[in-house]
Order: C-alpha cells, then sequence, then structure tokens
C-alpha cells in the first residue's frame, strides 16, 4: 500500500512541476494582437517577441510609462505601419538604438 501511495506522490509531482514550467511560458510571451493604436504619449519602451524565444507569435510589446504590456503585431505586418512608426519615434526619442529588447525567457511578467 505504501508502494502506490509514494507512486501517486511521484506522479502528481511530476505533474505538477509540469503545469508549473508550461504556466511560466505563458505569462512571457504574447498569444494574440491588437491593432489598436498605441498612443505615443503612453508608450515607453518595446520589446520584440519572435517566435525563437520561444514564443507562438511574433510580435511587438509596447510598455506603457504605467508598466503595462500591450501586443501589437510586428513591425514587418504591412496593415499596420503605426507600429513601425511607433518604435522609430521611441528609438529617437531614447536618442539611440537601444529602445527594442529582445524577449527572453527572464522578462518579467505580463
Amino acid at each position: 500500500m505504501s508502494t502506490a501511495v509514494a507512486a501517486l506522490l511521484l506522479i502528481t509531482a511530476a505533474i505538477l512541476g509540469n503545469t508549473e514550467a508550461f504556466s511560466e511560458d505563458a505569462i512571457d510571451c504574447c498569444f494574440a494582437t491588437s491593432d489598436n493604436y498605441v498612443p505615443r504619449k503612453i508608450a515607453a519602451s518595446y520589446i520584440v517577441q519572435t517566435t525563437h524565444s520561444g514564443c507562438p507569435i511574433a510580435a511587438t510589446v509596447f510598455i506603457t510609462k504605467r508598466n503595462k504590456r500591450l501586443c501589437a503585431p510586428p513591425a514587418e505586418d504591412k496593415k499596420s505601419k503605426w507600429v513601425a512608426n511607433l518604435i522609430s519615434f521611441l528609438d529617437n526619442k531614447a536618442g539611440r538604438n537601444e529602445g527594442m529588447q529582445t524577449l527572453s525567457t527572464d522578462i518579467q511578467t505580463l
């Protein structure tokens, strides 16, 4: 009987460990984007999310002055030219080409 209980605990621990690992990935990535325009006055910086970083879609993540993260289409998306324009604005405002960050697994929660 104690072997069965030990096996059950081991299986439960394995399942909970995998669930935690998957949920951590979900926190860092955008799963959908919005075509809603992000006003310049609220945008502070941005992150380029790629599929190479383990995320399911490519996106531009704008970070607002209140530290909210807004998922927008990639800058290369021809239908959303405003994204590329806002990226240029943020880069010029910073006076450097470092406004962009690349999404990695150590980015804080969305």
